[in-house]
């Protein structure tokens, strides 16, 4: 739920601050780079394909160096990475100073968070869970299609916890994107904190990895 929230952080304040560019959900970053591309908004489109490039590499790295079925100490180490990631991306934000940073830097700062959310997500991969916390159309959609499911078989799944898990996931999603853009607008760069504070949070609690599965 905490990576839920971070993703929902990131995502409102590099949309409203950094050029309507979602570091997190790449649905919506490859959408933005067609727009721009077919309307000449080359601009946005090279912030939409910033923010794509350094999410996929991010993702292959953890891919590569992380196994499915991953040890708690490269559990955690990913975590500590995602957490310096945002945490340069944090400072130099405030730094820089201003809500909407410009010029080289805005495209700086994208890629730092493009980057921290593709290691959450394939962070997040060696769960095992029914969610994701960087994007949440898989997550409505499974909601929604199993609750349908269960209106025509109450014994269908998914059932008990993992519709709560899925539920959760979109309610702390929505929520937490409400907050961080109202914070955005009412003290600007100091909004890139609260991501950064959740993350020192989770990775300071010392999680463990899932258990290994059999098979």
């Amino acid at each position: 739920m905490v990576l839920t929230a971070v993703s929902a952080c990131l995502d409102a304040i590099c949309y409203l601050g950094l050029g309507h560019v979602f570091p997190a959900n790449m649905t919506g970053n490859t959408v933005l780079l067609g727009v721009g591309a077919t309307t000449g908004d080359l601009a946005a489109a090279s912030r939409s394909a910033t923010a794509l490039a350094t999410f996929l590499l991010a993702a292959a790295v953890v891919g590569l160096a992380v196994p499915l079925q991953a040890s708690t100490a490269a559990f955690r180490s990913v975590l500590v990475v995602e957490t310096v990631l945002v945490a340069a991306w944090c400072g130099w934000w405030l730094a820089l100073g201003g809500a909407t940073p410009g010029g080289a830097a805005r495209y700086g700062l994208v890629a730092l968070a493009g980057a921290a959310m593709g290691a959450q997500s394939a962070l997040v991969r060696t769960l095992g869970v029914p969610v994701t916390t960087t994007y949440i159309t898989g997550t409505w959609t499974s909601l929604s299609a199993g609750s349908g499911a269960r209106l025509r078989d109450p014994g269908a799944a998914p059932r008990g916890r993992s519709r709560r898990l899925q539920a959760l996931v979109v309610a702390v999603y929505v929520g937490t994107a409400c907050a961080a853009g109202f914070a955005h607008s009412r003290i600007g760069a100091a909004a890139a904190a609260i991501p950064l504070g959740l993350l020192v949070l989770v990775t300071a609690s010392r999680p463990e990895a899932p258990p290994r599965r059999n098979g």
